[in-house]
């Protein structure tokens, strides 16, 4: 096992799947997520990773606030997360002591390989993404393209390295925000923004590529939660900021509560008893040239968001204590 790595990719607030039934009008896809924007056509480096990985229609059962979706792709459990009063609820420091994370559980395993994570600082320094090697971390939402360059350099300059957590957050912008925007710039829009989180994967699997290090290396990319849209909750979210009916069928709103929502009727105006669910729709992809070939085209038709670090603690042979499991 000493020959296989692990690069975690994190992409705040992006849906890994849809309710298939559900088409926006205007551009006759589903509304923005992973999988339905790949058999589409739209993602083809996401659809190389998943016609070369394993797809999970993931979910996250939790609680769907981004503090929490950290916390269980991070420790691969639900419980135990109740944060101590007067806690900060972004820290991992809760009752009951200490929850180890996938970062910790990988040095204490390999103690030589070096563990680093990089992105918001929120995450980086309160716990639940800090690395026992390097940790680097700016605003909330620091370019996730500078992040990447950052993350590069140390790992050229880290040729020991054994797990890397790179968090990209500036997705998370695309809330309350348009589905659709002619001619949007990455976070003004969803869709736009998702086509663009295809060319910075293509630019990490090229980088792995050209430093040979693809061939050993799992890529896990996940997501901590989705959004809101074409459901009761975007509606009710939408009339609040006084967004007008006839512009809300184009109105993606953030991950607020209630995360169990119901398909909206637009041209009925009004809640159908049709769950959609659409924060809970998580992404969880495992990819990579260390993925042995028996697991390679698989889907998985069901798994959840604890069960990401348990997948990985399961390929490289590290224990870890969780409430998830490996999927694999």
């Amino acid at each position: 096992m000493k020959d296989r790595r692990v690069l975690m990719v994190i992409l705040d607030m992006l849906a890994g799947h849809w309710d298939k039934d559900v088409i926006v009008p205007f551009t006759g896809l589903q509304p923005p997520n992973v999988l339905g924007y790949v058999e589409a056509g739209k993602l083809p480096v996401f659809q190389e990773c998943i016609s070369n990985g394993i797809f999970v229609y993931c979910w996250n059962k939790g609680n769907c606030n981004t503090a929490y979706g950290q916390k269980y792709l991070a420790s691969g459990t639900y419980k135990g997360i109740e944060v101590a009063p007067g806690a900060d609820p972004y820290c991992r420091f809760i009752k009951g002591g200490e929850i180890k994370t996938i970062l910790t559980a990988c040095k204490e395993r390999y103690p030589s390989g070096k563990v680093a994570s990089f992105g918001s600082d929120a995450w980086m320094q309160t716990g639940w993404w800090k690395a026992p090697d390097a940790t680097y971390g700016w605003g909330s939402y620091f370019s996730d393209f500078l992040t990447t360059q950052t993350c590069f350099k140390w790992m050229m300059e880290s040729h020991d390295w054994k797990m890397v957590l790179l968090y990209l957050a500036q997705y998370d912008k695309t809330g309350n925000c348009p589905l659709f925007k002619e001619g949007a710039s990455y976070t003004e829009d969803k869709h736009h923004s998702l086509l663009y989180l295809d060319k910075l994967l293509w630019m990490i699997k090229e980088f792995l590529k050209e430093n040979n290090w693809w061939e050993e290396t799992y890529l896990f990319i996940g997501s901590d939660h989705g959004c809101h849209y074409g459901c009761n909750i975007s509606v009710e979210e939408g009339r609040k900021r006084g967004i007008p009916d006839k512009e809300l069928i184009n109105y993606c709103s953030n991950h607020q509560e209630p995360y169990d929502c119901y398909l909206w009727d637009f041209k009925r105006n009004k809640s159908t008893d049709k769950r959609l669910d659409c924060t809970r729709r998580t992404t969880f992809i495992i990819s990579g040239g260390g993925l042995e070939e028996r697991n390679k085209g698989k889907v998985i038709p069901y798994g959840e968001i604890i069960d990401f670090a348990p997948t990985i603690a399961k390929l490289m042979d590290i224990e870890f204590p969780a409430e998830g499991k490996s999927l694999v």
